[in-house]
């Protein structure tokens, strides 16, 4: 089973981080590297493997990989393409795509040299699994041959598993290249409820949908599913829309909801977690530095909130 977090880390982290992890029963740390697009009319990608936010350089990855290895955890590399200014609005990813074949080109020439510098990356650091694409949905489903290419050329130089994370939303029961892989990924941001202070069963309830969904397109395929994203704010309609990012203008505005965090995820865990065709799950965030965990009162992060037990009592119990 794999049970990962995504570790965000602007410094090196404490050297007691990764402990930590080990003891909260996390077996694979996850890493997000970042290729940045202008916008979607301009194909070209620039990607920055010396950045100076830690979790994201490839100093940080070679320390961070031999780190965990010592500690008998793994790595996986999650590269993202970030479109327009660096910020948390008007990410559109799955939208990307041209009317010219021309273009079209031009953004997967530089697509290529993005994920293969990660490819050649994660077989020099020995990274258990790496995700060739996030949510880029039109690309995913318009251009199918380049990206079995794409994995032809990854499998050239890489020897670990590979998936793609594909959105909860219209996109994963669609891709047309999961039998080069080794997993179905899926960002998992399913709406539960749209009920204030839901109970437990409304819960599972919306669960069950989702469920039979990737049950069947997991027996169909005969690939188990990986939860490439999943997570919960500490807010009220976190059951409605757990993919709603937080804002600035919360903050001293709305009461935090632990309560329905911890309760989101330990449905979560009810529901999903012991089936079969499930292998597991990259939980979003965890931050390295104190004054990111400041600023991430109302954001994603279980930690430090009564959900950070919930997850250390199932990610150490194992599957039944």
């Amino acid at each position: 089973m794999i049970q990962s977090v995504t570790l965000d880390a602007r410094n090196e982290p404490s050297p007691a981080m990764l402990p930590e992890l080990r003891e909260l029963g996390v077996t694979h740390v996850t890493l997000v590297q970042f290729g940045f697009q202008r916008s979607i009319e301009h194909p070209e990608i620039r990607m920055n493997p010396d950045a100076r936010w830690y979790s994201e350089s490839d100093l940080g990855i070679r320390e961070m990989a031999q780190s965990a290895d010592s500690l008998g955890m793994k790595i996986i590399l999650k590269p993202h393409l970030w479109l327009g200014r660096y910020s948390a609005e008007g990410q559109s990813r799955d939208d990307i795509g041209y009317p010219e074949e021309d273009q079209w080109q031009a953004w997967e020439a530089d697509y290529t040299t993005f994920l293969m510098h990660y490819a050649h990356l994660a077989e020099e650091v020995k990274a258990d699994i790496l995700v060739i694409g996030t949510e880029l949905a039109r690309s995913a489903h318009e251009r199918p041959e380049y990206w079995r290419g794409l994995i032809e050329n990854i499998r050239s130089v890489y020897q670990g598993r590979l998936t793609y994370a594909a959105n909860w939303w219209e996109e994963y029961e669609h891709i047309e290249f999961w039998d080069l892989l080794d997993y179905i990924g899926v960002q998992a941001y399913f709406e539960l409820s749209d009920q204030l202070g839901p109970t437990d069963e409304m819960l599972a309830e919306g669960w069950e949908p989702h469920v039979e969904v990737l049950s069947d397109l997991s027996e169909r395929l005969n690939r188990p599913v990986l939860f490439t994203e999943i997570g919960y704010r500490n807010v009220d309609d976190a059951a409605a829309k757990p993919w709603r990012w937080p804002s600035r203008d919360e903050i001293g505005r709305v009461t935090p909801d632990n309560a329905l965090q911890a309760q989101l995820y330990t449905v979560f865990f009810n529901e999903v977690w012991n089936e079969t065709w499930f292998s597991g799950a990259i939980l979003w965030k965890w931050h390295g530095d104190r004054e990111q965990r400041r600023s991430s009162l109302l954001g994603f992060t279980p930690q430090g909130k009564p959900a950070e037990e919930i997850i250390r009592q199932w990610f150490n119990s194992g599957r039944e």
